[in-house]
């Protein structure tokens, strides 16, 4: 099974941090991170009103698929709670 974060609001975080942000979460391998399986990114036009007028803004989509761990959130490992 595969976890999916869908970032949204990324309007303010540049292309290149993202992607400097992507390799790092590949190289991390330890026995305690979930694994990082990969990415999906996509830009589209979407039609926004500004200032009076219609404009072309683009929309970011970036999805980052991780290793499904069944054993409860990092909180309440922490915690412990589970």
């Amino acid at each position: 099974m595969v976890a999916v974060k869908k970032l949204s609001n990324t309007f303010a975080v540049p292309e290149n941090k993202f992607h400097e942000e992507v390799r790092n979460l590949i190289k991390a391998k330890h026995k305690n991170i979930v694994r990082f399986l990969g990415y999906c990114a996509d830009m589209q036009g979407k039609m926004e009103e500004y200032e009076g007028n219609l404009v072309m803004a683009d929309q970011r989509n970036w999805l980052l698929c991780f290793e499904y761990v069944c054993s409860g959130s990092l909180d309440k490992h922490i915690s412990g709670r589970l």
